[in-house]
């Protein structure tokens, strides 16, 4: 179902796996380039069915208005994590936030700013500068045009106190492993999973590592059964 987020409704985000008298925790999500909203939730709702699943475009993209900059993006990710959370049907308390490359950043920052019990971090940058490095696709799409500040997963992490769960490859060309060893030193509690021979396209489609994903949420969040 669709989300009207922050003031007057200006981004649009969706959740999915809501069920009626069903106290569910929620994952929240933050993709990469590429990834909107409506579609991320559509793709990933079934690999997380046990879960309340929402994303939310970010300002500037899609349907939400508004231009991208570190500042929109920040606010967009602290209200789809307020609003998501009080809905009903969601539980109080059992809340994890998961980001993919470019969303990494964001994704550090949410679980920084708010009260979280796991965050995951697939293909993570250290800052926006790491972004350059490798020309991520990013940068020839029409995002290029309104990211305008450093979004710093390395200042973010100094304040997550949650269990980190960082997934890397050593095929990874884009954002290189070296990048996800170096965030594992700047988390109180993080942890590196490293595949082998993924491209950086190639996580979600790699059943292994949606496993390894639940695996690690539902220890921390998950309702018990």
């Amino acid at each position: 179902q669709p989300l009207a987020l922050g003031e007057g409704g200006a981004w649009v985000g969706y959740i999915a796996n809501l069920e009626a008298g069903v106290d569910k925790p929620l994952l929240l999500y933050f993709g990469g380039s590429g990834e909107i909203a409506y579609n991320a939730v559509a793709r990933h709702k079934d690999q997380f069915p046990q879960y309340a699943f929402a994303c939310v475009d970010y300002p500037g993209s899609q349907q939400s208005s508004g231009v991208m900059n570190r500042r929109t993006m920040q606010q967009a990710a602290l209200a789809l994590y307020d609003e998501a959370s009080a809905l009903e049907g969601v539980a109080a308390g059992r809340t994890a936030v998961m980001g993919y490359s470019f969303g990494t950043g964001i994704a550090a920052y949410a679980a920084a700013q708010r009260e979280c019990t796991a965050l995951v971090l697939l293909s993570p940058y250290g800052d926006t500068a790491d972004l350059y490095q490798d020309m991520l696709p990013v940068f020839y799409s029409p995002l290029r045009l309104f990211i305008t500040d450093n979004i710093n997963t390395k200042a973010y992490a100094k304040s997550v106190e949650e269990p980190v769960l960082i997934v890397t490859s050593d095929s990874d060309t884009t954002l290189p492993s070296a990048l996800a060893y170096d965030l594992e030193k700047r988390f109180r509690r993080a942890s590196v999973t490293c595949f082998v021979g993924l491209p950086h396209n190639g996580y979600w489609k790699e059943e292994a590592v949606v496993e390894a994903v639940r695996a690690f949420v539902d220890q921390y969040t998950a309702p018990p059964r």
